[in-house]
């Protein structure tokens, strides 16, 4: 059984240590959108989450995990448009989490979850090997400052973390805005050989529309709104 976050909780001051390995993890700041109730759709993973086997529930022939959902746009635009794959948004910001189950809950969908944790240690210590179908990571902090990249989310060692959870075929979509940022990315996954670029998979899943890769996020709306160039990626597993 889920251990539903109580719903007036919001961002919790006990110290996490998961929370802080790495580093800060989020500039995002507390939002304040109205009432919130996130029902069941919100988990607290505290110093010790649950593992995802736990958290899936029976019937989907797939589990996906977004890193860093935000306010939920993409996850809510997937789980409408995908009502036989499971979304688990792992995010670091308790009061974005929230504000993002609130709107599954108001959906009544089920096949959506909120877990607030360090997104890195979560697919390390949680997902077992060949779990996942794919992992979407949308405008992740750039970190642009060199005393800080190694608080990046694409390292070589959530690289490796990477293509263990993921199956064969499976997926790693990735967008950013950061021109810099885009070539260590390319540069980190381009170098393994458990990744192949996959340039054909961009362009199908971009005209299949919201839910299935990339969009809708705000970050999206944002940037383009700013005339910025957005670079969409989409690296698969290579077979086993």
């Amino acid at each position: 059984m889920l251990r539903p976050m109580p719903r007036s909780a919001g961002p919790s001051s006990h110290y996490n240590p998961r929370m802080h390995q790495g580093g800060k993890l989020s500039f995002r700041r507390r939002i304040q959108d109205g009432v919130e109730n996130p029902g069941d759709r919100l988990l607290l993973g505290g110093e010790d989450p649950p593992p995802l086997a736990e958290l899936v529930p029976p019937g989907y022939p797939r589990v996906e995990v977004e890193i860093g959902p935000g306010k939920g746009a993409f996850l809510l635009a997937a789980t409408a448009a995908r009502p036989d794959t499971f979304l688990l948004g792992i995010e670091a910001a308790a009061a974005y989490a929230s504000h993002a189950a609130t709107k599954l809950h108001q959906s009544g969908r089920s096949n959506g979850l909120l877990l607030v944790d360090n997104g890195k240690l979560y697919l390390r210590d949680r997902v077992p090997p060949q779990s996942l179908h794919a992992v979407h990571v949308y405008y992740p902090d750039p970190w642009p400052k060199r005393r800080h990249r190694g608080r990046r989310f694409f390292t070589d060692e959530v690289r490796d973390t990477l293509a263990d959870v993921l199956v064969d075929d499976g997926l790693l979509l990735i967008a950013t805005d950061n021109p810099a940022y885009a070539g260590a990315i390319v540069r980190v996954l381009g170098s393994a050989p458990a990744f192949e670029r996959d340039t054909t998979a961009e362009q199908q899943l971009q005209a299949l529309g919201p839910g299935f890769a990339f969009s809708p996020t705000n970050f999206e709306k944002k940037y383009l709104e700013a005339g910025r160039i957005l670079r969409r990626y989409a690296f698969r597993r290579v077979a086993r």
